[in-house]
This record gives structure tokens, C-alpha cells and sequence, in this order.
């Protein structure tokens, strides 16, 4: 394990980036001797040596924040054992040290964690009802498939945090900075969202019926796919938004005014090397260039709910790109850069994504029913509540991926590198997970039932039932597949 902790993790939405193991050494802080990046000529990224985060990259937070202390896994604190399935409901955290707690499944009902550090802290299928999480900086948290409603995050910032399928209705966000954040396929309804920042926000398919976003900032955030009847708009800054339909509400070129919060950074630049999970990904924020809405790439226009059935985009540039709810079913697109976009809510059934890079992008709620990602480069993607039936997966490279609450029925999951990733209620009923790396994996009820784990390797692995298969006090052995 890592020291003062189980394990460090957090998913991918849309642009959202994971650097939470960094605290295990992954990367370095301080002036670096590695070799300039070597690129690959065709996608003029970054293949090897390391790259440098400055303190003016979006991403700079969490990796600066996954070099502090986290919370010791079970662990007591102010009376409630941090681990998954906790019971600690009406819990006084009130500024507590929580970082990298791991509450799948817990109840924290009217829990006081105002002020708390939370940073790279999950709370998947966990009850939040009538929790306090203000004044709280949320890097890099997890809250998926949360019970949450009432849920008071007034004034807290979401940095790069991602809240999906979860319930928060009457939520109070007044005041949430949830610049780079992410909140996808949530009930929103009756939400009091005054003076929120939710620039550069996704927040595809939410229900924010009857919501009150008085005053919010709504600059480059996309509600493709939202529902946003009845909800209150007064004195909202719209430019280059994405409305619910796909189109854009008051394009504007160049960053629109208030688009990115400023924040005032101290410390060194920070090196990440090639063999991180995270260097794809962080690699083309930096080096790589985002695809245009609306780009027309072999015939198929990169944009929501479009239709490209049967398309070929081998080998395309898709950077960025948002295809929430497109339909790519059979469409080829291996060896894309597929790097920080999303095909959210989309459908890609008996698609080609052999050797596809989907670092950083968010696939929640999509189904890729036989789907071929054979060798994919899946680091920090997020396949949450995804439907896989019969994909195939072998000898991709999964770290800190997620996969929870997906239907991984039948799927072949062999010889993949899935350390640190979540399947966390994931259905792997049949599946062939022989030879797999499970090392610090989170399997909390997920069912297994005639799965093939033959050869697979379990470290610090968070078993169905809770438990940890093959505990270790130090770094889990490298995975020979």
C-alpha cells in the first residue's frame, strides 16, 4: 500500500485527469534530468521522457495535492472508521483530515465535513443525505451513484471532481466554483445554484428542472443533453455554451470573459514520466490540440447526437472531441487519439477501438456492447454505469480507469493492466479476467460469479465482500502478464 493509505485513485469525466498515485512516487517535483519528450510524428505527442506540469496548468492542484498525507485506510476519525461501508451518519468532520478516504457504499447522512480536507476521496454509492460539505475543496473526489439529496456544497470548489448518476436533488451549490469539474446524468432538480461557476463545467445529462442558477457563470460549459425546464436563468453569463440540444448559445472566439478562475499557484514545476497512467493524457493537454465542434473528419461531423454508423475514423485525430449521445455503433476508429473527450450517453456497439487512446475521457452511461478495445490505452477513462457486454479488453492498459456500476457480462478483460482501476458494482458476471492485473482494484460488490481469474494478480486488492486479498505494507509487485 501506499504510506498512510490504501490506495490513491479518482476517474475521468470529460477532461477530468487522475494524479492521485503520484504520492507514491510517480512523479518527481523540482528540476528534472529527463530527457526531452520523443513525439510521434503523426500525432505530434509525446511517446517517452517525462512531462512537465507548471503551476499554471489546470492539472497543477492535484498533483501538488497528491504529495501531502492521506488518511490511513480504516482508521479512526472522530469516531468514524474511514473504510467502505462505514456507518458514521450525523459524523462531526468538520474540518477533518480525510484525504484519500475511501466511503464506497458508507452512510454519512447528515455528516458535518465543511472544511474538511477531502482531496482524491470517494464516495461511490455512498448516502450523502443532508450531508455539509462547504467551504470544502473537492480535488479530485469521486461521488458517483451517491444518494445525496440535500447535500449542501455552498461555497465549496470542485476542483477536476466528478459527480455522476447521483441524486441531489435540493442541493445547495450557492457559490460552488466547479471550474474543470464535472457533473454528469444527476438529479439537479429544485437545486439552489446561485452565483455558481460552472465554466469549463460538464454537465451532460442532468435534470436541473425547477433549479435556481441566478447569476451563474456558464462560460464553455456544456449541458448537452440536460433538461433545464423550469429552471431559473436570470443574469446567467452564457458564452460558448452548449445547450441541452447540441447547439451553442453566444459563441464567442477566443476564451470567453470569466472563463478560467484564476488561482494563484506556488511551488515547482512537476515532472511525470512516461511509464505513469497519467502522461497520455496529461501529455495532449499540453502538446496535443482540441477538435473543433462541428469538424468534419472523414465524412462524420465530431458533435453531439450525430450519426455515424459504420464510420472509418482509423486512425483519426479526435483530441478533445464530444460525441455525447453520438452513434458510432460498428464504426472503426482504431489507434484514434481519442485523449480528454467524451462519448458520454453515446452508443458504439461492435466498434473498432483496437489500440484507441481514451486517456481522460469520459464514457459514462455509453454502451459498447462487443466492442473490440484490444491493446487501448484506457488510463484515467470513465466507463461508469457503461454497458460492455462481450467487449473485448485484452492486454489494454486500464489503470485507474473506471468501471463502476458497468455490465461487464461475458467480457474479455485478460491480460489487461486494471491497477487502481474501480468496478466497484460492476456486473463481471463470465468474464475472462485471466492473466489481469488487479493490483489496489476495488471489486466492492461487484459480481463475479463465473468469472475466470486464473493467473490474475490480486494486491491490495478491495475485494465483493469488503476485504483486502494479499494486504502488503509496501508497493505491490510489478504485473508479468
Amino acid at each position: 500500500m501506499c504510506p498512510n493509505g490504501y490506495r490513491l485513485r479518482l476517474s475521468l469525466l470529460g477532461t477530468l485527469l487522475s494524479l492521485a498515485a503520484t504520492a507514491c512516487g510517480a512523479v518527481t517535483t523540482g528540476p528534472t534530468s529527463s530527457s526531452p519528450p520523443s513525439t510521434d510524428p503523426a500525432r505530434a505527442l509525446p511517446t517517452a521522457g517525462a512531462v512537465l506540469v507548471t503551476t499554471d496548468n489546470p492539472y497543477y492542484p492535484l498533483v501538488q495535492a497528491a504529495a501531502a498525507p492521506m488518511v490511513v485506510y480504516g482508521s479512526t476519525v472522530a469516531g468514524c472508521v474511514v473504510q467502505p461501508q462505514t456507518r458514521c451518519p450525523g459524523a462531526k468532520l468538520h474540518q477533518a483530515m480525510l484525504r484519500g478516504a475511501l466511503f464506497d457504499y458508507a452512510d454519512l447522512a447528515g455528516a458535518d465535513m465543511s472544511a474538511a480536507e477531502l482531496a482524491f476521496a470517494g464516495f461511490t454509492h455512498a448516502t450523502l443525505t443532508g450531508a455539509n460539505m462547504s467551504d470544502t475543496v473537492l480535488t479530485a473526489v469521486e461521488i458517483q451513484e451517491a444518494s445525496a439529496k440535500g447535500l449542501s456544497l455552498r461555497n465549496a470548489t470542485l476542483r477536476l471532481s466528478s459527480i455522476a448518476n447521483s441524486d441531489l436533488q435540493d442541493a445547495d451549490l450557492r457559490g460552488l466554483d466547479a471550474n474543470f469539474g464535472s457533473v454528469i446524468g444527476s438529479n439537479l432538480r429544485g437545486a439552489q445554484m446561485q452565483g455558481s461557476n460552472l465554466s469549463d463545467t460538464d454537465f451532460n445529462g442532468d435534470d436541473l428542472r425547477g433549479a435556481d442558477l441566478t447569476g451563474a457563470n456558464l462560460a464553455n460549459a456544456d449541458l448537452t443533453g440536460s433538461k433545464l425546464d423550469g429552471a431559473r436563468l436570470v443574469g446567467v453569463s452564457f458564452c460558448n455554451t452548449l445547450m441541452p440540444g447540441g447547439s451553442v448559445r453566444s459563441p464567442h472566439n477566443g476564451i470567453c470573459p470569466g472563463q478560467r478562475a484564476s488561482r494563484t499557484l506556488s511551488g515547482s514545476p512537476i515532472s511525470v514520466p512516461s511509464s505513469s497512467p497519467y502522461f497520455g493524457a496529461i501529455s495532449a493537454l499540453v502538446y496535443g490540440t482540441q477538435v473543433q465542434a462541428g469538424t468534419e473528419v472523414d465524412g462524420c461531423l465530431i458533435q453531439a447526437f450525430v450519426t455515424c454508423t459504420a464510420a472509418n475514423l482509423k486512425g483519426a485525430d479526435l483530441q478533445g472531441g464530444f460525441l455525447g449521445y453520438a452513434h458510432l455503433d460498428r464504426a472503426d476508429l482504431e489507434g484514434d487519439n481519442f485523449y480528454l473527450g467524451s462519448i458520454a450517453f453515446g452508443h458504439a456497439d461492435g466498434a473498432q477501438l483496437r489500440n484507441v487512446r481514451l486517456g481522460g475521457t469520459a464514457a459514462v452511461n455509453a454502451s459498447f456492447q462487443g466492442a473490440d478495445f484490444s491493446g487501448a490505452k484506457l488510463s484515467l477513462a470513465n466507463f461508469l454505469g457503461a454497458r460492455l457486454r462481450g467487449a473485448r479488453f485484452t492486454g489494454a492498459d486500464g489503470r485507474l480507469s473506471v468501471f463502476a456500476g458497468a455490465d461487464l457480462r461475458g467480457a474479455d478483460l485478460s491480460n489487461a493492466d486494471l491497477s487502481k482501476a474501480s468496478f466497484e458494482g460492476a456486473d463481471l458476471r463470465g468474464a475472462d479476467l485471466r492473466g489481469a492485473n488487479l493490483a489496489d482494484a476495488t471489486l466492492i460488490r461487484a459480481d463475479l460469479a463465473g468469472a475466470q481469474v486464473d493467473g490474475a494478480t490480486f494486491c491490495d486488492t478491495l475485494m465483493p465482500d469488503g476485504t483486502v486479498k494479499n494486504p502488503t505494507l509496501g508497493t505491490c509487485p510489478a504485473h508479468r502478464a
